[in-house]
């Protein structure tokens, strides 16, 4: 990792976000855009998350990443009506001062219900009372709530489910293993009817082939991500 090439170039203004599509796969019309966090030096090269988060958490600036990115992709969104969700982690659920910006700023945004944030399965499980806690602070201003790479690790999923959660994204690796593993479409059914009975939407993740995407078709799951539809781009795609 170039560590001197970022640390020279970095400041939160260099944080950009990269729009990636959420595809409707019965309409392939893209649904809505999770937006991901990049660092652009001035020579134009593009880092992700896990190059640069060290320097995030070194100057404190979690708070201020988080920020950032909300209110940069919020201006790219603010005049289409499209739905959009940001990443949010176990510390930032639990910061009631950006919790309370995060509100204010939707206050005044168009249509807020089109925005969501994108909480990891594994901290949605070992933080649940501090997504309970968020939730009930911030779904009055609209904000819904996914929870990202479900799947990957063990855990309570039912609680989660009990939540009123806006949508689910299933981890890439359980489709990888969807031919080797009856249970795992077992779990993949079981999960998507209980959460059609409670109007959770679920999303595949890391549909990067069209065999997988082929595989995808076959189960009762109406959206998808992945390299297949796009990688993350500076702006969003036509939709």
């Amino acid at each position: 990792m170039p560590i001197r090439e970022i640390t020279e170039s970095y400041t939160l203004e260099s944080i950009v976000p990269y729009f990636q599509p959420i595809v409707d796969i019965h309409t392939e019309t893209v649904w809505r855009y999770e937006c991901l966090a990049r660092l652009i030096t001035p020579e134009q090269k593009v880092f992700l998350p896990c190059d640069f988060l060290y320097l995030i958490e070194r100057n404190n600036h979690i708070q201020q990443l988080a920020e950032t990115m909300f209110c940069k992709s919020a201006v790219y969104f603010a005049e289409s009506n499209v739905p959009w969700n940001f990443n949010l982690d176990a510390e930032d659920l639990q910061n009631d001062k950006l919790v309370n910006s995060l509100i204010t700023q939707l206050a005044n945004y168009p249509n807020p219900a089109r925005v969501s944030v994108e909480i990891s399965a594994d901290a949605a499980i070992h933080h649940h009372q501090a997504l309970q806690r968020f939730i009930d602070k911030s779904i009055h201003s609209g904000m819904g709530v996914f929870i990202d790479n479900l799947g990957k690790h063990s855990g309570n999923i039912k609680k989660l489910l009990n939540l009123p959660i806006r949508g689910i994204k299933l981890d890439g690796g359980l489709l990888k293993r969807l031919e080797t593993h009856s249970e795992v479409e077992d779990f993949i059914l079981n999960l998507c009817e209980t959460a059609y009975e409670k109007h959770i939407s679920i999303v595949a993740e890391h549909i990067e082939d069209v065999d997988t995407l082929e595989r995808l078709r076959q189960l009762p799951i109406q959206y998808a991500q992945g390299y297949v539809f796009s990688k993350p781009a500076p702006s969003p795609i036509n939709h």
